[in-house]
């Protein structure tokens, strides 16, 4: 698998907004059954999404070449993730969602609220859009397959991880549901009070990265 994109899916493992939807699924009379449709349902997504994207950009690259456009968007990934650390830091995104907390509960808390099967399931999907870290990681993995069936397999394994914290916390709460609960509210819990300096952390070192890479892609070889 591409390293680029093993880096890319440890850093989306736990996330603010699977992890409000797994403790509130924990919290029911049946968490299992809900964190099953949860994960089916979004992995089935993500997969697809990223399946067609690597079927597609591999049908239009050689597979001896890199894609002419990677290095373009490392670069425009890279900008937008350190704008975007930028921001947190000096407080503009953190503030504007403050005032709209402190009016009404965010959409995915309005959207857990009674939850079935069914809304388990799109909870999985609508937690697991692509965003800046999984369209880097298709990039990265475009330009290191060996071909679609490669690239599908690489899609799968950066899935496995993406999603292997809902997997884990469904294994332990079929066998200790109370250590599941308590360890994932732990988890959580310490990811609120610290939220602002993870984001500007991991987006730093994320954009920086993604920047140096693509600097030096256009950069001609010494």
């Amino acid at each position: 698998m591409s390293a680029e994109a093993f880096v890319l899916a440890l850093t989306a493992i736990v996330r603010p907004t699977s992890t409000a939807a797994v403790v509130a699924m924990l919290s029911t009379r049946r968490p299992q059954q809900l964190l099953a449709a949860y994960v089916l349902a979004g992995l089935v997504f993500s997969l697809a999404v990223g399946t067609l994207v690597v079927v597609l950009l591999q049908g239009f690259s050689p597979v001896s070449a890199a894609p002419a456009g990677r290095p373009l968007i490392n670069t425009v990934f890279g900008v937008v993730a350190l704008c975007w650390a930028g921001a947190v830091w000096i407080g503009w995104l953190p503030r504007a969602r403050d005032e709209t907390v402190s009016r009404s509960p965010t959409w995915i808390r309005r959207y857990l609220q009674d939850l079935s099967p069914s809304r388990a399931a799109m909870a999985g999907v609508l937690t697991h859009l692509p965003g800046l870290i999984y369209l880097a990681a298709l990039n990265a993995i475009v330009g290191d397959a060996r071909g679609p069936l490669n690239g599908i397999l690489q899609v799968s394994i950066y899935n496995a991880i993406w999603f292997s914290m809902p997997i884990a916390v469904l294994v332990l709460s079929v066998y200790h549901p109370t250590v599941a609960r308590q360890c994932l509210a732990t988890v959580a819990a310490w990811g609120r009070r610290h939220r602002r300096v993870i984001v500007v952390v991991s987006l730093s070192a994320l954009g920086t990265y993604l920047l140096v890479v693509g600097i030096q892609a256009w950069s001609p070889p010494a």
